[in-house]
């Protein structure tokens, strides 16, 4: 090959690796920029976790173990008996309360017999002191006549006088009663608070699920243990709620608004997409809500980008159960506001 078909050979194979090089920084820039367009549009952040809300079970009342109906990590159904307390103690007091409300009544309705009879009685007085009266005016007019004696109408006054007080001693009578039944209806009314609470109590010693959900693996209660009131025993996973709390940067949040679309991928389903909806951004960061908060008011302060917790609604899928404290993956869609902002501006453009 001659000297000037190597240049040209030459001048060939540099023009290709230029065009090559050019191509690949193209290339590159491109990918690159599409990489930050597509984070800006969709913040995305392996920051994520599972969350549900628990409660921790305790008895209302005390007593010994009797059955228990579940095993950790099982998932129960709303209504569901978990476990029970011996209930005889319980039945006891009932019956007793019972009886005693049973007695109650019963007093109150032999006063009632009696509060009527004392009635009765008191409307035989008053025939009884109208009749004296009307027997004294009688003997008043005859003794203007000397038809009768003196001591035959001083009889009739004492008889007036005694009826008087027969009647007063009926009032008196019906007034006691009156009261005594008022303080008998107190005392059923007290009765059956007594027994209410006995029955509830009673109530008390099975204790039912009280949504859907997993019962935890912190299991600690066993046949025969005896426990108290407000003692922990386990914790019930409500299945009915799940969420992810997504903690974004500070620079990313600034497009996130509730009610985007989400997007969360799970490290125990591999290729699962879950679908999600924003529902809240939290007011402060996670370093701020901290039990210790951080003080930057010294000399050797370092900037640290801070995070905000998003709370994303989770969609649930029957064959991917959720598990919470999880880890998660979330990208957001912030286009729909792009979309709406651009709606918003074509509407209130100042040029049409």
């Amino acid at each position: 090959m001659t000297n000037p078909q190597k240049k040209s050979s030459q001048a060939n194979n540099n023009k290709r690796t230029i065009l090559i090089a050019s191509c690949s920084s193209g290339t590159l820039a491109l990918g690159i920029s599409a990489f930050f367009v597509y984070g800006h549009y969709y913040p995305n952040t392996p920051d994520a976790y599972v969350h549900a809300y628990t409660i921790t079970v305790a008895p209302y009342v005390a007593g010994y173990i009797k059955n228990i109906h579940i095993q950790p990590n099982q998932f129960v159904k709303k209504g569901e008996l978990i476990y029970e307390i011996v209930p005889d103690s319980f039945q006891v007091i009932v019956d007793q309360k019972t009886s005693k409300l049973e007695a109650s009544k019963k007093n109150l309705k032999s006063m009632h017999q009696e509060l009527q009879k004392a009635k009765d009685d008191l409307k035989s007085k008053k025939a009884s002191r109208w009749l004296v009266g009307l027997n004294q005016k009688r003997y008043a007019f005859l003794l203007e006549k000397d038809v009768v004696s003196l001591e035959k109408e001083q009889e009739l006054q004492a008889s007036t006088i005694e009826a008087d007080a027969d009647v007063t001693r009926a009032i008196a009578e019906i007034r006691r009663i009156s009261q005594k039944l008022l303080e008998q209806e107190s005392l059923i009314d007290a009765n059956s608070s007594e027994l209410g609470t006995a029955k509830i109590n009673f109530n008390y010693a099975k204790y039912h699920a009280p949504f859907d959900g997993f019962i935890s693996n912190k299991f600690t209660i066993r046949t025969g243990q005896y426990v108290k009131p407000g003692q922990a025993l386990f914790q019930i996973v409500d299945n009915s709620q799940w969420w992810v709390d997504a903690n974004y940067k500070e620079s990313q949040i600034h497009r996130i608004r509730p009610g985007m679309k989400a997007s969360i991928k799970l490290d125990m389903y591999p290729g699962k997409k879950f679908e999600g909806t924003v529902i809240n951004i939290s007011s402060g960061s996670g370093a701020y809500y901290s039990l210790l908060p951080p003080q930057n008011a010294t000399g050797n302060w370092v900037k640290v980008p801070q995070r905000f917790p998003v709370r994303i609604k989770i969609k649930q899928s029957s064959n991917h159960p959720l598990r919470a404290g999880s880890t998660a993956h979330s990208t957001i869609n912030t286009m729909q506001a792009v979309k709406s902002n651009s709606s918003m501006q074509k509407v209130t453009s100042p040029d049409q």
